[in-house]
């Protein structure tokens, strides 16, 4: 348990939408998984909190110099308004307001860019690596972002200019251009006065990479070898020439599978004639997981991604109307279909309570195969050509869980209704719906993506609709067959 104290007048004056704010993170840091945190950290995070709305200026000035600069970002995340966090942010000195503006969420980095000037931006610019640059400047107008650029290098400049230009989900939008090569043709001192040469531009040293006298990427040198290598020694000698690279359009979820795979920290990236034109970091590609984790989760629950938790209502309206108005219109054929059995409801009102189990399990079933099936594709662990060997599978988890829920279920509605009827009817179309499930939850992802459509998108709809309409039209018409038959 991590201690939250505060003094009892510096409380009251700290707004009450902060003061919810702030406990709602500081619960979800403290419950959550294991964080690269302390009690302390976490105590002095609350203390600077507090002291930073309440007005406290020297308090916290003096406070943030023992801060990590993510430790910052999330102090100013925290805060509630904008003044406060512009007048925070003015405490810290070039170099790390600098670093700081890169970590802060993308509302708060926009409030705090919104103070500075373009020339006080191209300071910014020229203190923080490529990509995290360009992520920065994406955020401004194109005219501002022109202005800002006028006060920074040409090279780097034309650096940011070049990067701007790739799609930003791809390589080329996440890479920086900030990396050691050396000709294959160097020797090991070379490289190493290379490496003392450019160690304020480049963060994350792990290999150097050689080219050749065009610029093609030949080898990757651990950092690790060349240090224990002789200085005389040709890094061609020592160098490894089966290196993963990802090329420059490459979509950024496929970058994160070859990370992946590979075990890499550090990706090179190259153009289409293998020119070494950037590096991809661990970091990024966390980032780029954590985006495509969110993107999925919110296209599975048919929300945009563009939508945060603040946005005015109507904007919400506009994202969420289209889909739920689709989901109206399968519902209404799942209506259509218990209205077409009505007699038979009305002459065995059970049938209303028992169809619902027979929906709500087939729905809970096609969602668990559709989570896998997607996610299979999406992490590239199932193609169009395992379609086959995933339905049987699915096929046979479907029949096992249909026959044993089928069983319980029949049994619990012999025992409520003392008759067989409606008891055998619910097993056989918990089998039946189960089966559906499966077909439906692992087909559907593979056709929408052969038509070209994003699997996580639609499937939802599909699924539930299917799910629902058969497993009413199951139960009901089994349940009408055998009750005229009786």
């Amino acid at each position: 348990h991590h201690s939250l104290s505060y003094r009892k007048d510096e409380a009251c004056r700290l707004p009450l939408a902060l003061m919810t704010r702030f406990v709602l993170a500081y619960i979800m840091t403290s419950t959550s998984v294991p964080q690269a945190s302390s009690p302390d950290r976490d105590a002095a995070l609350a203390d600077l909190v507090i002291a930073a709305a309440s007005g406290q200026d020297e308090r916290v000035r003096a406070g943030i110099t023992s801060l990590h600069t993510a430790d910052i970002a999330e102090l100013l995340n925290l805060l509630e308004e904008a003044e406060t966090k512009q007048r925070i942010f003015g405490f810290l000195p070039p170099q790390l307001a600098s670093e700081v503006l890169s970590f802060v969420a993308p509302p708060t980095q926009e409030i705090l860019t919104r103070q500075l000037s373009n020339a006080v931006l191209g300071t910014v610019v020229e203190h923080i690596e490529s990509d995290d640059a360009v992520d920065l400047l994406a955020t401004l107008s194109p005219q501002r972002t022109n202005a800002v650029l006028e006060h920074v290098s040409e090279d780097l400049a034309a650096d940011i200019s070049q990067l701007m230009r790739h799609p930003e989900d791809v390589a080329g939008g996440i890479m920086q251009t900030e990396y050691i090569a050396v000709g294959e043709g160097a020797r090991v001192e070379r490289a190493i006065e290379t490496i003392r040469s450019h160690v304020n531009e480049v963060s994350d040293l792990h290999s150097v990479f050689i080219v050749n006298p065009i610029g093609n990427l030949v080898g990757v040198l651990p950092l690790r070898k060349l240090i224990l290598a002789r200085p005389t020694e040709l890094v061609e000698h020592l160098m490894d020439r089966q290196v993963i690279s990802v090329r420059v359009d490459l979509d950024q979820e496929a970058v994160a599978q070859v990370c992946q795979k590979y075990d890499l920290v550090s990706l090179p990236v190259v153009d289409a004639e293998g020119k070494l034109v950037g590096l991809i970091t661990v970091d990024d590609v966390v980032d780029v997981l954590e985006e495509e984790a969110t993107e999925d989760i919110y296209k599975l629950a048919n929300l945009s991604q563009e939508e945060e938790v603040f946005e005015p209502p109507w904007q919400s309206i506009r994202h969420r109307l289209p889909w739920l108005g689709l989901n109206l219109i399968t519902t209404s054929l799942s209506a259509a279909v218990i209205a077409f059995f009505e007699d038979t409801i009305r002459a065995l009102a059970v049938a209303a309570a028992f169809m619902t189990i027979v929906a709500a399990q087939g729905g809970n079933a096609g969602i668990q195969t559709l989570t896998l099936t997607v996610r299979g594709l999406a992490l590239g662990e199932v193609s169009l050509n395992h379609a086959r060997r995933v339905l049987f599978k699915e096929l046979s988890v479907a029949l096992g869980n249909g026959l044993i829920l089928g069983l319980v279920a029949g049994a619990v509605a012999y025992l409520w209704e003392g008759s067989p009827l409606p008891g055998g009817v619910l097993a056989l179309a918990l089998v039946v719906n189960l089966v559906v499930a499966a077909v439906v939850g692992s087909m559907v992802p593979s056709l929408l993506e052969r038509c070209g459509v994003d699997p996580a998108v639609a499937s939802n709809v599909f699924v539930t609709a299917c799910t629902d309409i058969f497993g009413f039209f199951s139960f009901l018409g089994i349940l009408a067959l055998l009750w005229g038959s009786g």
